[in-house]
């Protein structure tokens, strides 16, 4: 992933978790996403190999970014990216410098 123009980064995704929060009026709680940190990132799309190696499976794959490699990113976060909360479901690492990582993002219902 060494070779992504670096002007395509034009978008900022916030990577962060979530926190029960009690409504005050009635005592129940909701989840509301706490951001850790940003970034920013640029679209990806597949390449037909890519695409065609997915058919068949189970992944519903909503967005793929890219970032430059920052090792705070894990499939442990969330990530919040146009107004819409993800779930990081993968990272395909380039750890040398100046580079790159592709960041697969699904995108988190309404239940969690």
């Amino acid at each position: 992933m060494k070779n992504y123009n670096l002007n395509r980064l034009n978008k900022r995704a916030q990577f962060g978790t979530v926190k029960s929060v009690e409504n005050l009026i009635n005592g129940t709680t909701k989840q509301q996403f706490v951001p850790l940190f940003t970034v920013w990132c640029g679209e990806y799309t597949l390449t037909v190999n890519n695409t065609i190696s997915l058919t068949g499976t189970t992944a519903t794959t909503d967005e793929l970014i890219v970032a430059r490699h920052d090792e705070r990113i894990t499939t442990a976060l969330l990530a919040l990216l146009d107004g819409v909360t993800y779930r990081v479901a993968g990272i395909s690492s380039d750890s040398e410098l100046n580079s790159y990582d592709v960041v697969t993002l699904t995108k988190v219902n309404g239940h969690g």
